[in-house]
């Protein structure tokens, strides 16, 4: 480990990092190609299209976290890690369309704004907020079981694993798990056939759903797969997205089970 943040820290001091990103974005202009975008009549969703088309880590996956999240008819969206606010985009444009709240955790501060009255945004240790969570929606008028759960925070196997624990019995009965980055490599490549960079190459997230399942997952296949009471999704492109949803039984509340 030392010796490979040796080897970073050299590449970045010479310049060759710099050099690299210019290399990639030079192959990325001769890949690129255009994605197919079927007609909608739906003008929230087109709007997220068009935001999908600057590419980033998460462009592949926003119209897929519009539709999983839309389809929840959610109450209360609780996102993990917020950055510059892709996902937020996302979440808010479901939310109007569905009455909902939408509460974006980060440790650190986002540049991310809005006029939707029902965004709180909460500067915070989100596994430490967990375990606050039902008081402070009680008090800020959220409904504490939450329809759609998205974790995108550190990508660390501790950290991850720690939010599953403290994050899961908030759930709603029938909520919707989504998390990014569930095939993080280096070297990434999108649906329209370029590439990205990311400065982590880690199994953080993937492993830490392969702790809770108690199974093995191969993260860079599409595959469909049911363990302990959720139908897990998993879309390796664009640093991955693991879709979790939970089965409706018919037996106790979730939040008992879990």
């Amino acid at each position: 480990m030392a010796a490979r943040n040796l080897i970073r820290r050299s590449i970045r001091q010479s310049g060759a990092l710099d050099w690299v990103h210019a290399t990639v974005d030079r192959v990325n202009r001769l890949l690129r190609s255009e994605v197919y975008e079927p007609p909608t009549d739906l003008s929230e969703f087109e709007t997220v299209q068009r935001r999908a088309r600057k590419t980033t880590d998460i462009s592949d996956h926003l119209d897929r976290l519009f539709v999983e999240a839309l389809q929840a008819s959610p109450d209360t969206i609780v996102e993990l890690g917020v950055r510059d606010g892709e996902s937020t985009f996302v979440f808010e444009r479901v939310a109007r369309l569905a009455d909902a709240d939408v509460v974006s955790v980060d440790v650190d501060e986002t540049t991310y704004t809005t006029d939707y009255d029902r965004w709180q945004f909460v500067q915070s240790d989100d596994v430490a907020f967990a375990a606050d969570f039902e008081e402070w929606s009680a008090d800020h008028g959220v409904d504490p079981a939450i329809d759609v759960l998205f974790v995108d925070t550190s990508h660390r196997y501790d950290h991850t694993v720690a939010e599953i624990e403290a994050w899961f019995p908030h759930l709603a009965e029938d909520g919707v798990v989504l998390f990014h980055d569930t095939n993080q490599r280096h070297l990434y490549r999108r649906e329209d056939g370029t590439v990205g960079l990311s400065p982590l190459d880690d199994r953080g997230v993937i492993g830490a759903i392969e702790t809770h399942f108690g199974c093995a997952l191969d993260e860079t296949e599409s595959f469909v797969t049911v363990a302990d009471g959720f139908v897990l999704e998993q879309y390796p492109l664009c640093s991955g997205l693991a879709v979790l949803r939970k089965l409706d039984t018919g037996g106790e509340d979730s939040r008992d089970a879990t």
